[in-house]
């Protein structure tokens, strides 16, 4: 089954970015600049990446929320900004191959 990623930045060139290299990688992508939306997103994926272009604060709220709703949805959490995609891709791997209780990882 081929896993969905939500991808969640104010940023549209970035998300397009992301957008083609998971794609090109075998995933299915959702994209939303909105954390209101990517809450109620969260539901149909199995990855959420929440970009740098997010202060600490609304990161970690938002972290939070979805961890609430949601408590099985791995995490990736951009602190700063990720340009290559090799590292990109090797860090959602070892998104999915975390073990349980290990579902948020950041950047």
């Amino acid at each position: 089954m081929q896993k969905t990623i939500l991808l969640v930045s104010r940023d549209q060139t970035i998300q397009a970015n992301r957008t083609a290299v998971l794609t090109r990688a075998g995933y299915r992508t959702m994209r939303t600049a909105s954390l209101t939306s990517a809450v109620q997103l969260a539901a149909y994926c199995q990855l959420t990446i929440i970009g740098n272009t997010f202060s600490s604060s609304e990161q970690n709220q938002f972290i939070e929320t979805v961890h609430e709703a949601y408590p099985g949805l791995l995490m990736l959490c951009l602190r700063s900004s990720l340009s290559h995609p090799e590292a990109l891709l090797r860090h959602v791997a070892n998104c999915f191959g975390a073990r349980r209780g290990e579902s948020r990882i950041r950047v």
